[in-house]
């Protein structure tokens, strides 16, 4: 589905732009080994879309001590908050990047 202005608004609402500026070089690095992984090992050169990096994103995403602890501190520990945040971190690299 993508990132949503309404979904900002909620990262927002909780912090998370201030967890990610916190951590945005781990963050950058976490989400550029799962471009590349998804680039050489999925689809074996071709350039990935933000959806196809998520996937092989989220089980980094999903163990994140940094992530758990902010979600726990600031009363957002529904699961829809880690998706948003990692398509947050997706956006942020791709914008980065260029792409």
């Amino acid at each position: 589905m993508g990132l949503t202005e309404s979904k900002i608004l909620d990262l927002e609402d909780k912090k998370f732009d201030k967890l990610y500026e916190k951590h945005k070089g781990a963050w950058l690095q976490m989400v550029d080994d799962a471009y590349q992984h998804t680039k050489t090992k999925v689809l074996k050169g071709k350039q990935p879309r933000r959806d196809d990096v998520l996937k092989a994103l989220m089980p980094q995403i999903e163990l994140s001590e940094d992530l758990r602890n902010h979600q726990a501190d600031h009363k957002a520990r529904f699961k829809h908050f880690r998706d948003y945040f990692a398509e947050y971190i997706i956006d942020k690299y791709f914008e980065q990047q260029g792409l």
